[in-house]
């Protein structure tokens, strides 16, 4: 059995029909395969893929159809608004419940953040004690692996967190699709909450930080095995966020007055969301081998 490599990645909404027959009739073997929102373009290992590229783009020039959005060596990310209405709709929601946050950094802890921590929590001689988690999900309050995700403390939190949510975010909905997009989300955010607990025990932790670093591990990994067909961040981004993790469990963000940060999230997060991407392209590469 053959094995095949990816050589383009089109939008789906391109007809692909002419192109294909161009190719079977420069003898060029391949195949065309729908993954999400586009069209991948296959071709045998032992085939250069930069000759199907030529061939693209010539065809491309002669059939006027120089806007197709094609992604890869030959294009960029291009999207708007209504291509990512899930990313939207997380970052409005996480806007409409950040009051919550707020109200628990001002001390007011009662309410609506009794539900969203990773396990209830009393007041006591004015401390907070938090019951142990083997209680919390032995009562199936499963919820509570996700929710502190929607716990912001302060303005700045939230704006750096859904900055990076916008610009991750709305990457892996528009190319990869929102189905993907939604697991990614819920599975980083999950982790992120497990890493944390399991490092630092139940304590009063939040915010899409988690989620974020899963967004990157994903891009990060899927750019790193799949140059022809890259998400498109700015590597030095994954740089700059790989230094931020660093300097969280140094302690010298802490000294710098910047707060405790959930580093466990963090690099729970980071992890879910690799082990995510590495677990996608293994099995689309499966699928690519099937005759």
């Amino acid at each position: 059995m053959k094995a095949f490599h990816l050589a383009l990645q089109l939008p789906a909404n391109l007809d692909l029909s002419e192109f294909s027959r161009q190719l079977a009739t420069e003898g060029i073997a391949h195949k065309i395969t729908l993954e999400g929102v586009y069209q991948v373009v296959w071709v045998p290992e032992d085939n250069d893929p930069e000759t199907v590229i030529a061939h693209f783009q010539a065809w491309q020039a002669n059939a006027g159809n120089s806007d197709a959005g094609v992604t890869g060596p030959v294009g960029r990310f291009r999207a708007n608004v209504r291509q990512f209405p899930l990313t939207i709709g997380l970052i409005v929601l996480n806007v409409l419940m950040v009051w919550v946050g707020l109200n628990a950094a001002s001390g007011s802890l009662s309410g609506l953040i009794q539900a969203l921590t990773a396990t209830p929590y009393s007041i006591v001689g004015g401390y907070l004690i938090f019951e142990p988690v083997s209680e919390t999900f032995g009562r199936q309050e499963y919820w509570r692996l996700i929710a502190p995700a929607l716990l912001h403390f302060s303005w700045l939190h939230l704006a750096f967190n859904m900055l990076w949510v916008w610009e991750l975010g709305r990457r892996v909905e528009h190319l990869h699709g929102r189905m993907r997009f939604l697991s990614l989300t819920f599975a980083t955010a999950i982790s992120a909450n497990l890493v944390q607990l399991g490092l630092s025990g139940p304590s009063l932790f939040g915010g899409m930080s988690g989620v974020v670093f899963g967004y990157l591990g994903y891009c990060m990994v899927w750019d790193y095995l799949n140059p022809r067909a890259r998400i498109g961040l700015a590597p030095a981004a994954y740089w700059v966020m790989i230094g931020f993790l660093l300097l969280g469990f140094s302690g010298l963000l802490d000294l710098l007055g910047l707060g405790a940060l959930a580093n466990g999230a963090h690099l729970g997060g980071l992890l879910a969301g690799a082990i995510v991407g590495l677990g996608v392209i293994q099995w689309s590469r499966w699928i690519a081998t099937k005759p």
